[in-house]
């Protein structure tokens, strides 16, 4: 997903995606942001509501709920799942039709800036690739159609932007764990062998992915949910409790749009 020719270039570099577009560069030492790259946002779907035809999408994976008789139900496929099957009809009826597109973006690892693209199509670069500085970040775009076939008035589009197909495994030797909050965009780089908060940040939005870049490519960052109200006490929480909230495992149990509820499952237990 990444190329690069100089290993201190992406040395040190978090990148983070949030739901609006942003792909942010950050320093996971210190947790300084380096610089800020505004793309379209990662999801885009109809804000209004249809009876009996609602899907919510995932931001993060692009897995589907369906919004029915004021119940929430989790489809068992994703955007880019029935994208790579279109086109397709499920067992209930519902067509579907998508597209994909995978671009190349080419960009200034110092300052964030985007030099070019490279598809299948075209190739838009401003100027040759720096080999000291330069990056290449693969980016796919889904692009999906559901209509109820018995009313095709009734339709739903949606576009899902994943920079994440393909990546190299997370990296064990990280020394970090991080999490995030359900609302907001606050992030928590924990040392999990000090028990202690290395750094906090507040990246604007809701982070949906987050990748580490080194030498040989980037690799897949794993990164934990909380709700804003434990998030604000992890803060404040001394080292033995830092570590207590570092054994759990935290489930997802249900969502309502974009509020998300989790319970807490000690590891040992």
């Amino acid at each position: 997903i990444v190329q690069s020719h100089s290993s201190a270039v992406v040395g040190g570099t978090l990148l983070v995606s949030t739901i609006d577009g942003y792909l942010k560069g950050i320093d996971f030492h210190s947790g300084e942001v380096r610089w800020s790259l505004k793309e379209d946002p990662v999801l885009i779907s109809p804000k209004t509501i249809r009876h009996g035809f609602t899907f919510i999408p995932d931001p993060q994976d692009g897995g589907l709920y369906i919004l029915k008789d004021g119940q929430l139900k989790k489809l068992p496929y994703s955007i880019p799942q029935l994208v790579a099957a279109s086109p397709c009809r499920t067992m209930d009826g519902v067509l579907y039709a998508g597209s994909k597109k995978d671009v190349w973006l080419e960009i200034d690892s110092t300052k964030g800036i985007k030099l070019g693209e490279l598809s299948q199509s075209q190739t838009n670069s401003q100027c040759p690739l720096n080999k000291n500085t330069s990056i290449l970040i693969g980016r796919s775009e889904y692009k999906l159609t559901m209509v109820d076939p018995e009313n095709r008035d009734r339709r739903w589009n949606a576009t899902y932007t994943d920079y994440s197909n393909h990546l190299l495994p997370a990296d064990p030797s990280y020394p970090y764990q991080h999490f995030t909050s359900t609302v907001g965009g606050r992030l928590l780089a924990v040392n999990a062998a000090e028990g202690s908060v290395a750094w906090e940040l507040d990246v604007g939005n809701t982070v949906v992915a987050m990748y580490i870049l080194q030498s040989d490519g980037l690799h897949r960052l794993p990164y934990t949910v909380i709700g804003k109200e434990t998030l604000e006490e992890f803060v404040k929480a001394n080292v033995s409790a830092v570590k207590m909230l570092l054994s759990v495992n935290l489930i997802e149990i249900s969502r309502d749009g974009n509020d998300i509820t989790y319970t807490m499952k000690f590891l040992n237990q």
